[in-house]
């Protein structure tokens, strides 16, 4: 019985292993980037070891029981959510961890497990789905984009409407959802852009920095993008070596850890990333074709999730995205986020060897 799963699961477990190995070969030689780098490698293996033992742990939980519980995991992520905003620890400009000595967690991206299961099962009820689901939606979404953390907050958007897009049947309803955040869209920008003084007014001037920020990789003045793209430009197909001397990019395994992996090992290298997280997409989204909709809601949500944060973490690594602080799976260094991801793949697991039930 174990053999067969281990076989029906090796497509997923295969490209974890090969990330992981990268990340560490990464996190271990990126002390010749900075001396602040220094220890990272050991935190990851420890981080990795805890992601490996929930994951097993979920894949092996009867989903009934989150079906139980759902709700109370959902509202002990909200609290923790308010609490870091109290008793948080700011970095980055962000209040978005909670610091025990030298560990710092992140509730926004261990509560994103939870809140993907809560939407998933919250949109097999029969009445009042979509509004429940924006409730569900909503509340994280502001106390993350209190902290602020525009990227996660983003994230937690993008779960909803993957959800939204499979509950919605007609298409009407559809169009009209896009058509209001078109709508929205352009509203912004042109508040942003042409009537600076009203958008300040309205989202206050925090958050217009926090945006000339972001778009700071239009006029080419981010000195962290700069860096990134001359450390690049000078790797070559096979990169510069895991032990050379390497120019120095702030959050260079976090935030830029696409960009780690071409210093170390080149374009070749990068080319290979590209390849595998488009191989894990496929697998994810055929696990979309089940008549379980629970596992249809779950999959989907996943697959949409993963394939905008690996798209927004190379885009922006290249210069063509705003930068987001969005890492990027299984590669960057990062307890939450790497703890995050291998909870989120313990029900995938458990898809590929049964779909039909909710064992």
């Amino acid at each position: 019985m174990k053999t067969r799963k281990i076989k029906k699961n090796i497509g997923l477990i295969l490209p974890i292993m090969f990330l992981i190995t990268i990340s560490l070969l990464n996190m271990y030689y990126a002390k010749y980037v900075s001396n602040l780098y220094d220890g990272l490698f050991y935190k990851q293996i420890l981080w990795i070891i805890a992601g490996i033992i929930l994951m097993i742990i979920i894949s092996n939980i009867n989903i009934k029981y989150f079906i139980k519980y759902h709700k109370i995991f959902y509202i002990m992520g909200i609290i923790s959510l308010v609490l870091v905003l109290i008793f948080g620890t700011k970095l980055n400009g962000s209040t978005a961890w909670f610091s025990f000595n030298k560990v710092r967690i992140q509730p926004s991206e261990i509560f994103k497990f939870f809140y993907i299961v809560s939407l998933c099962i919250t949109a097999l009820d029969k009445k009042h789905k979509i509004l429940k689901l924006s409730i569900l939606m909503i509340l994280p979404v502001f106390l993350i984009f209190l902290e602020p953390d525009s990227g996660v907050a983003l994230m937690y958007i993008i779960i909803y409407f993957a959800v939204i897009f499979n509950v919605i049947n007609k298409k009407r309803y559809i169009v009209l959802i896009l058509s209001l955040v078109f709508l929205i869209s352009i509203l912004f920008t042109y508040l942003y852009f042409l009537n600076d003084n009203l958008f300040i007014k309205i989202f206050g001037t925090s958050f217009f920095y926090r945006m000339d920020r972001l778009l700071d990789f239009k006029n080419n003045t981010s000195f962290q993008l700069s860096n990134a793209l001359i450390g690049m430009g000078s790797s070559g197909l096979t990169g510069l070596g895991l032990k050379k001397s390497k120019i120095y990019v702030p959050e260079l395994t976090t935030d830029f850890s696409f960009c780690l992996t071409i210093l170390n090992f080149g374009f070749m290298m990068g080319i290979v990333l590209v390849f595998v997280y488009t191989y894990m997409l496929l697998k994810i989204f055929s696990l979309t074709n089940t008549n379980n909709l629970f596992y249809k809601y779950y999959s989907s949500s996943v697959f949409l999730l993963m394939f905008y944060q690996i798209l927004e973490h190379i885009f922006m690594n290249l210069g063509l995205t705003p930068i987001t602080g969005i890492t990027l799976p299984f590669l960057s260094y990062g307890g939450s986020s790497i703890v995050s991801y291998f909870m989120i793949y313990g029900i995938l697991l458990k898809i590929t060897t049964n779909s039909s039930s909710y064992n």
